[in-house]
Formats: structure tokens, C-alpha cells, sequence
């Protein structure tokens, strides 16, 4: 959520609700150059966007803008300009600026935000079609616009994390055993860290066939409609995904709240003031797959929690699995999106260079 910390031209005074973050001067004299009644306004108006943001986008989504909102605010003060009416010159300079630092992503993040919260806000900043267009192909061109892909955590990768997450030789039994629920899961299910974050007890069901897993909300379900996930059962594979949740649900017990909750460094699991199981936050999903990636000696700076995620669809592409099957299993709604998560698996289907150097 976005706030302001805006009075007597110092940060600090009027603080905001607890748990809230702010858009705060950096120092008294940054907004100097304003009057008592701007910055009531730009406080009025940050509280509206507040309530406008937090309506329409996902939780990350509202971090994400918050944060870019804080720091344009803090930027514009600085010139003594109001961030709800700064035209469209400044926040050209102002991507100009992050340029020379920051990634093209974040940039294109920062606009977005902008645009987006003074649309909400009933002041828009109207882009010249003439200049900004070829502003923004001037950056993409200078910044580059290939994305940073992490590396898929795939099959073999897991197979070697499995020898070090042994719960019969692990310090931490009950931990080790979520873990390895964790990420067989999230592989088979080609799931996203908030969405293994944010499971209940009560979305997990056995069948016949195996595990079903209901997403209750995602980055392509906003309306939270919820969507169910098949993980078929294949107990002669150490990888499977329902296996290790079964074992994970023996230690772990019926007691409603997340299915991946909490535990101690000793491997018990932690409860809150209100007697009931903690959930893990998504970090927590980044830190265990870089943790067990080091532990294998590979890179851990290559992969990520989203390396789960881009190593079921690479796996999939590598069997045959058809884009429209794996696209629906994945829950994508793009096939161009859906493709970028194929890590040059399809690169060798067909390729004939091998032919062009083989001897006749």
C-alpha cells in the first residue's frame, strides 16, 4: 500500500497505520518548496491510491507499485514537484535517470507504476505519441530487452537433491521431509512460490490417480475463481510428488491452516499467539532452492524458486508433452509466455547441425 509521511516539510511526523509503508522525504529541506496545502494534497492523494490500488491488482502487484510509487514521489520532491501533476518530460528523465543503474525491467516496472496510479488517481500523464514512443525503443535498444532467465531445476537436478534432503540422516526429520514435499510438488505441479506458499490443508485431496491440489488464487486467476491441479501418482519414482506429500502429511498431522508451515531449525514445526501452524512465506521457497542447488555445487545464483516452475515445462517439452497440454497443467494463458519457459529443450528437436560436421 502506498502512504505519505508529508508534514511541516519533515519526514517522520503524522506517521502511518503499523504495517504500512510509506513514501517519506529523505530530508527536511527536499520539500521546501512546497506548501502546506500540496502537501496535505499529496497526502490526500496517496491515501486514495492506497484504496484504488488495493482494489485492482494482486498482492505483488501492490508491493511492486507502492515501492515504484515511493521512490518517484521521493524523486519529484527533490525538484520540488508534486508527483500527481509532474508532466510527462519528468518522468521521461526520471526513467533516464533510473537507466544508468537499473535494468530495463525496472524501468518498465517504475513507468507502469506511474501511469497506472496517476490514471487511478483522475490525473494522468499524457505521453506525447511522438516522443515517448521512440524514448522507450531508445532504451529498449540501449538496455537490451532479452530477459533474465533462471535455470530450470529439472529432473536430474532433483534426483541429486533427494541424497541430500535424507530424512533418515537429516538433523531435522520433519523439515527435511517438507522440503522434499515442497519442491517434488512444485516441480510436478509447475507451481508458483506463492502458490506453494499460500496452500491449505483443506486444498489437498487424494484420489485414485493421485494428489489434487486446488489453487485458490494466482497471477492469472485475480478474480480468485480458483482452479484444480492433478499430480498423477507413480510410487516407484523417487521423485513422486505424492509420495513425498503423504510422508510430509504423517509427520505434519490434520490440524486445519498451510500445508507448508513453519519449522525450527531443529525441524519442529511453529505455531503463533493463536495456537495455530505458521505459513511460510515465499522466501522461504526462493531460500530452499538455492540452498539445496549449493549443496548439489551447482550455481546457486542460477536458479531460483521460478527454476520449479520453468523445470516442469522443460521436462514436459523434452517427453513430448504437447505446448497446449503443458500450457493448461501450468495454468499459463500465453503460449509465447509459455514458450519462454522451455529452456532450450526444443532447441535440439530436429536440428540438423550435427549433420552439416559429420563425416560422410
Amino acid at each position: 500500500m502506498i502512504d505519505a509521511t508529508i508534514a511541516n516539510g519533515a519526514a517522520g511526523e503524522g506517521a502511518p497505520a503499523a504495517g504500512r509503508p510509506a513514501v517519506a522525504l529523505p530530508d527536511a529541506g527536499a520539500a521546501a518548496g512546497l506548501t502546506e496545502t500540496q502537501r496535505a494534497e499529496i497526502r490526500r492523494l496517496a491515501q486514495r491510491a492506497d484504496a484504488l490500488v488495493e482494489a485492482s491488482l494482486s498482492a505483488n502487484t501492490r508491493k511492486a507499485y507502492a515501492s515504484a510509487w515511493q521512490q518517484w514521489t521521493t524523486w519529484c520532491l527533490g525538484f520540488d514537484l508534486d508527483p500527481a501533476i509532474a508532466d510527462a518530460s519528468w518522468l521521461a528523465m526520471h526513467l533516464t535517470a533510473l537507466s544508468e543503474t537499473r535494468s530495463l525491467s525496472t524501468i518498465e516496472l517504475r513507468r507502469a507504476a506511474v501511469l497506472a496510479i496517476r490514471r487511478r488517481l483522475g490525473r494522468p500523464l499524457h505521453l506525447d505519441e511522438g516522443y515517448f514512443p521512440k524514448f522507450l525503443q531508445g532504451l529498449r535498444r540501449t538496455k537490451g530487452v532479452r530477459p533474465e532467465k533462471k535455470a530450470a531445476l529439472l529432473e536430474e537436478n532433483l534426483r541429486a537433491v533427494l541424497v541430500l534432503l535424507d530424512p533418515a540422516t537429516a538433523p531435522a526429520p520433519k523439515r527435511c521431509l517438507r522440503d522434499r514435499a515442497l519442491l517434488l510438488t512444485g516441480f510436478a505441479g509447475g507451481f508458483r512460490r506463492s502458490e506453494l506458499a499460500g496452500f491449505d490443508l483443506r486444498d489437498v485431496g487424494f484420489t485414485a490417480e493421485g494428489l489434487v491440489l486446488f489453487v485458490a488464487g494466482s497471477k492469472n486467476d485475480q478474480e480468485r475463481r480458483g482452479e484444480e491441479v492433478g499430480v498423477q501418482a507413480v510410487p516407484t519414482s523417487p521423485l513422486c510428488a505424492v509420495t513425498a506429500v503423504s510422508a510430509w502429511l504423517a509427520v505434519r498431522g490434520d490440524a486445519p491452516g498451510p500445508l507448508f508451515c513453519r519449522a525450527d531449525r531443529g525441524g519442529h514445526l511453529t505455531y503463533g499467539l493463536d495456537g495455530r501452524l505458521q505459513r511460510i512465506d515465499t522466501k522461504t521457497v526462493a531460500r530452499l532452492v538455492k540452498r539445496v542447488i549449493k549443496g548439489t555445487g551447482l550455481a546457486e545464483g542460477e536458479f531460483s524458486a521460478h527454476s520449479l516452475r520453468a523445470g516442469m515445462m522443460t521436462a514436459a517439452d523434452r517427453k513430448g508433452v504437447p505446448l497446449e497440454a503443458a500450457m493448461q497443467h501450468g495454468r499459463w494463458k500465453d503460449a509465447r509466455t509459455a514458450r519462454g519457459y522451455r529452456r532450450h529443450s526444443s532447441l535440439w528437436v530436429g536440428n540438423f547441425t550435427g549433420k552439416l560436421l559429420a563425416d560422410e
